[in-house]
């Protein structure tokens, strides 16, 4: 019987237990608030999505709001904190039409569920891009009531 050299049956052992390598780290670490998983319809539903490192530090990104219905995107709008929150476009959703960038914390108190998602199970899918670094999707699943 043949004996295998001892460096030999290192390397066949250490290729065996080598760590596959880790997976795509997320490019932020991202948190959407919100009030309630209940709003009413027509009134103003502050939300804040944050996105950081994990030390803490905020980084650029970009936020876009997507309307999920049973599993599938049925609109997409995007933030406008800047806007009247009375004017016709606030509440449309539509006074943007590009991704809003922001540094580390989104607040947006404009943002308000129209009367038509009354009673609709949806989810709200905040879609925030680190540009180079890939995207996340922070779903809020909501029932909008009267």
């Amino acid at each position: 019987m043949k004996r295998l050299c001892p460096a030999l049956l290192a390397v066949v052992a250490a290729a065996i237990f080598i760590p596959a390598a880790p997976a795509a780290s997320a490019p932020c670490v991202a948190h959407l608030s919100a009030p309630t998983h209940h709003p009413k319809a027509g009134k103003l539903w502050p939300i804040t999505v944050t996105c950081r490192t994990r030390s803490g530090k905020a980084v650029r990104a970009t936020a876009t709001y997507q309307f999920v219905y049973n599993g599938q995107v049925v609109a997409t709008r995007y933030p406008s904190p800047k806007a009247n929150p009375k004017s016709a476009c606030s509440k449309a959703g539509t006074c943007r039409h590009s991704p809003y960038p922001f540094k580390g914390r989104l607040h947006d108190g404009t943002f308000t569920w129209p009367r038509r998602a009354v009673g609709i199970p949806l989810k709200l899918r905040v879609v925030v891009r680190v540009a180079g670094k890939g995207s996340l999707n922070l779903d809020y699943a909501v029932k909008v009531h009267r």
